[in-house]
């Protein structure tokens, strides 16, 4: 990318200007490991300048008969299709797709890729940044698979309260002391998710355990009731949290209202919201306000590891049928189940 992109955007503030600075020089750690082509995707993080100068990052309400994660709030993306040579291009094929993002690599500029993120049902996400140079587009609109478009500031994602985002904290403070209080009341954190389980309980239900049950479940709803009242009390209007047991140890979703929820726009939640925070974070060279892990909880690498090391889930069996095991050189801890792993992949062969 040429050196001189400021001379391309509209006037930036200075803070702007640096965080689009630091994201076209960010390089993601190495990692010599090849992942599937069936359990990979892509989502663009399509940046703009606004009026002021500041960075937003455009949104979109996904349409209401998507098969998955239908009216949520996300980012334009989606899996690897045949014909893609890479990352960068299924982030701008879907983007095309979905909101008429032009293919031109001038008018919309990649600044760089993230480290990958690992979703509940086993997909490796590739989040790429990219900035609008042309100040003249017009989105197009997919309305099979987008029902509105909107934006908030890259900023915005680094705060738990309105009053704390610069340039901003009026517009967004004005629209979510506007939301009736049983719309915000109605909201709750990251919703519990399939995959995942905020508690464990012990569900035998033999004669001889029915008392062990009862007491397992009374002990578990009032580890839900303590959990509740945790979150209530962290609970902001604008950010809320939720840590889930997911795989090998707990992770924190995270969600930020969009001041448009009375209009049915859904929050930003889970991966969306960890996707922004990682952006912000680099782009202003800045830790949000707020804790970004659950405690304890494990790096998106040894996360990724363990969902290959352990059970029998798409993305291990992707691995195995593109041929890939020789990239997935594991720990000695995992290997010996990642190795019974492979002698019975080829047995059945």
């Amino acid at each position: 990318m040429p050196p001189n992109i400021e001379s391309v955007l509209p006037p930036l503030k200075p803070e702007s200007l640096q965080c689009i600075y630091r994201l076209q020089r960010y390089v993601p750690p190495k990692d010599e490991r090849r992942y599937p082509k069936r359990r990979s995707a892509a989502v663009a993080v399509v940046l703009f300048v606004g009026r002021l100068g500041d960075l937003y990052v455009l949104l979109s309400t996904r349409a209401g008969d998507m098969r998955t994660y239908a009216h949520d709030t996300a980012l334009p993306g989606g899996k690897y299709e045949e014909g893609d040579i890479h990352a960068e291009g299924t982030a701008r094929r879907e983007a095309f797709e979905e909101i008429g993002l032009p293919m031109d690599t001038d008018k919309v500029r990649k600044l760089c890729e993230l480290e990958k993120f690992l979703t509940g049902n086993s997909l490796i996400v590739t989040p790429v940044v990219f900035v609008i140079t042309d100040h003249t587009l017009t989105p197009l609109i997919n309305p099979s698979e987008v029902k509105r478009l909107f934006s908030m500031p890259l900023n915005s994602f680094l705060h738990s309260k309105p009053s704390k985002i610069p340039s901003f904290h009026y517009r967004i403070s004005h629209r979510i002391n506007t939301i009736p209080s049983w719309v915000i009341d109605s909201i709750p954190p990251p919703p519990s998710i399939s995959y995942a389980n905020s508690k464990t309980v012990n569900t035998k239900t033999s004669d001889n355990n029915d008392e062990k049950c009862n007491q397992d479940e009374e002990e578990a709803e009032e580890d839900d009731d303590e959990q509740e009242k945790e979150e209530i009390k962290n609970r902001s209007k604008f950010y809320n949290y939720r840590d889930v047991n997911w795989g090998n140890g707990p992770v924190r979703f995270h969600r930020f209202l969009t001041g448009r929820e009375i209009q049915g726009v859904k929050p930003v939640y889970g991966l969306t919201a960890a996707i922004l925070i990682q952006s912000a974070m680099l782009g202003y060279d800045q830790k949000p306000d707020f804790p970004i892990h659950a405690p304890g909880q494990e790096s998106m690498k040894d996360r990724i590891l363990y969902d290959v090391g352990h059970g029998q889930g798409p993305l291990k069996r992707a691995i195995d049928i593109e041929g890939l095991w020789d990239d997935w050189k594991l720990d000695e801890a995992d290997g010996m189940e990642m190795k019974q792993f492979k002698d019975n992949a080829k047995a059945k062969l």
